[in-house]
């Protein structure tokens, strides 16, 4: 776990480093209206961006409203979002979810955290970004690359991403949590990246346990547990 005086630190520099990111949105993901943001964000669960982006454009060509999309077959579904991976299970959740939707909030996308994730396909991760860049909530999401930096750093004692989100929301002071995320997420996919961080440029170098850094994840369990 870091100190206050750490994670201080660490949001001081990632600010200084990353300064244009405080108030970005992952634009592949993220679109004008809250219903297309949300299929973005299930789209892109282990999806690159640039696939994610093209499955948005072509899904969203086609339905851009809960109403429209079940009118949609889920081969219709599925040939659009092939792109962004897993288009089976994420099919099936996008019509499940538009249809909820329609059911049970007039077609309207709810704004709690507990109601998100009580749609099919949403999870903490996914919430936590519609929190934050739907809705304006000052939630940090952690996905596996923000996970990665938490766990080298030492920030976090889990494997677990969504036990490591509760972690890094409880511990980040609330005047750097809107910029959190992208600032976090952004070093991690271009500074310490999977393989071969680059440490040697990585301005919170110093504050880094540098934990299993050459180990990947999927191996961490096995080396952690051992």
């Amino acid at each position: 776990m870091k100190t206050k005086q750490q994670i201080e630190y660490i949001y001081k520099k990632l600010g200084d480093y990353w300064p244009k990111y405080s108030n970005r949105k992952p634009a592949a993901k993220i679109h004008k209206e809250a219903f297309t943001s949300l299929i973005g964000v299930m789209l892109s669960a282990q999806s690159q961006d640039k696939r994610t982006a093209i499955a948005c454009k072509q899904l969203f060509a086609l339905a851009d409203t809960p109403e429209k999309m079940i009118k949609l077959s889920r081969e219709e579904i599925i040939e659009a979002i092939r792109p962004a991976g897993l288009h089976n299970a994420k099919s099936k959740n996008i019509l499940a979810t538009s249809s909820k939707l329609l059911m049970e909030y007039n077609g309207k996308v709810p704004q709690t955290q507990k109601e998100l994730m009580n749609l099919p396909g949403i999870g903490r991760k996914s919430s936590d970004i519609m929190m934050r860049f739907v809705w304006g909530a000052p939630n940090i999401a952690v996905d596996t690359h923000v996970f990665r930096l938490l766990w080298r750093l030492g920030w976090t004692n889990t494997l677990d991403e969504s036990k490591s989100s509760i972690i890094v929301n409880d511990t980040t002071p609330d005047k750097y949590k809107y910029a959190a995320h992208m600032q976090l997420i952004t070093h991690a996919k271009r500074v310490c990246t999977s393989k071969k961080p680059k440490c040697y440029v990585c301005v919170i170098d110093e504050v880094c346990d540098k934990r299993h850094i050459n180990i990947p994840k999927s191996k961490l369990r096995e080396v952690v547990n051992a």
